[in-house]
């Protein structure tokens, strides 16, 4: 029975995504004409949905589905005299949805907005939250929709409020926070409002925004956190309440990569980085009723790990009957400098992976050439990548057949044997000759005698 290579996704609440390998030709049996796909959701196992499709296809994405459902599937493949036999049964649970915060509040000041907020009702699924705000229309006295820029801020898990600065007064917003994992964002809760009006105020000392703070320094910590501490402003001219911390890859323009995180001590563990990248860090005071500037950016980068992801598009190549030609891209999330290559290939995919042959070549090598191989044979091969870490994943399986030896005639060995063989018979005949000359001088010595 033949194991389908069948992968599962979900890409929302509501679909989920197949992908297959198609059959070789060896377990095919013909060609391949047409697969089905039967699902059933895991609590009404006994209506069961079939999806039919052309023999060509290798995806297929169910739709209209229920969220947060265990779904099980199988496929099977036919051809034009019937379906073989399906694959195993695999379960799914397609995404949950994320529910938008609870208890979103906005406190507005002239140039600021403090915003907090409760988590969601089910929070456990969400990785960080997203805060967007930009200038909203109101009372169709302000700019456009469309002409307003929404900016867009990363925040920690643990998150539950964040100070908006540099604001326009008496101007209206609208402010935006939802949850997100790493396969969607969930619903958002909104709030819209203005900032106060600039007001008069008696003469006196004016209020001015805390120093930044001084001798920041950070320190990798694992391959996802690094450690951040400093030291309060040399000069304190206004009560701190916090710092806010920006983490941001280094060099990137992309607003939608900096986190911003909030601690009242001096040090702060930033985590769910990622691994061996170059982050760029700042922090700044926050006072009851105004923000500091960004202290200067320093520089650190996370330790490596192993590859979370495999090597990318392999592709086998039968060279003759007794070698394949096997090559690879470096895996799309490395997590460090990839030191070596491992390559396993065997003729039975049923084997333990300790049981496989392996190969290595060195990470700046992408390609081999596997030799000694049997002809006619089918091999499964299968790559992983090393760094000074460890292993990663290796890529999924696939499958080559070498073609069956032939037999070519050496021209210049059948010209040797030919010519030795000529010449040996030249031979024969030359003794023949002698012999026959021999033969008759004895026989007239004999005659003149008698």
């Amino acid at each position: 029975v033949y194991k389908y290579q069948l992968s599962v996704v979900s890409t929302s609440p509501t679909d989920i995504r197949l992908t297959w390998q198609p059959l070789s030709s060896q377990h095919s049996r013909g060609a391949i004409t047409r697969y089905r796909i039967d699902y059933s959701a895991l609590d009404q196992m006994d209506i069961m949905f079939s999806v039919e499709l052309r023999g060509n296809e290798t995806q297929f994405t169910l739709r209209e589905l229920r969220p947060n459902q265990v779904y099980r599937l199988r496929i099977a493949a036919g051809t034009s005299v019937g379906f073989g036999v399906p694959s195993e049964w695999v379960q799914h649970q397609t995404i949950v949805l994320i529910f938008a915060p609870s208890e979103l509040k906005v406190r507005s000041r002239v140039s600021t907005l403090n915003v907090t907020w409760q988590p969601s009702p089910n929070h456990t699924m969400v990785s960080g939250y997203k805060l967007s705000y930009r200038e909203a229309e109101a009372d169709g006295t302000s700019k456009q929709e469309g002409s307003s820029k929404t900016h867009t801020i990363r925040l920690r898990k643990k998150a539950r409020h964040h100070l908006l600065t540099g604001l326009v007064p008496d101007r209206q917003y609208e402010v935006r926070v939802w949850g997100f994992n790493r396969q969607k964002d969930g619903e958002a809760a909104v709030w819209k409002g203005r900032t106060d009006k600039i007001y008069s105020r008696p003469s006196g000392p004016s209020s001015s925004p805390p120093l930044p703070p001084s001798s920041i320094q950070a320190t990798a910590n694992s391959s996802t956190s690094i450690w951040l501490r400093w030291e309060k402003p040399r000069f304190i001219n206004v009560r701190i309440i916090n710092y806010t911390v920006r983490c941001s890859p280094a060099g990137t323009t992309n607003a939608s990569l900096v986190s911003y995180y909030t601690s009242s001590s001096l040090e702060i563990l930033l985590g769910g980085l990622k691994p061996f990248t170059h982050y760029e860090l700042a922090v700044r005071s926050n006072g009851e009723d105004s923000a500091g500037p960004f202290s200067g950016t320093v520089e650190e980068s996370t330790l490596p790990d192993r590859p979370s992801t495999p090597p990318q598009e392999l592709q086998l190549s039968a060279l003759d009957s007794s070698s394949v030609l096997v090559s690879w891209r470096p895996p799309l999330e490395p997590n460090g400098i990839i030191c070596s290559y491992s390559i396993l290939f065997t003729v039975n995919l049923s084997e333990p992976e300790h049981q496989w042959r392996n190969l290595s070549e060195d990470g700046d090598i992408f390609s081999t050439e596997v030799n000694g191989l049997s002809g006619g044979t089918w091999y499964f091969f299968k790559v992983g990548a090393s760094t000074k870490v460890g292993p990663g994943p290796f890529s999924s399986v696939m499958d080559v057949q070498t073609p069956l030896p032939t037999y070519e005639l050496d021209v210049h060995a059948v010209t040797g044997i030919i010519v030795g063989v000529c010449l040996g018979l030249i031979c024969i005949l030359l003794c023949m000759c002698f012999s026959f000359r021999n033969s008759k001088s004895r026989s007239v010595l004999h005659m003149v005698i008698i």
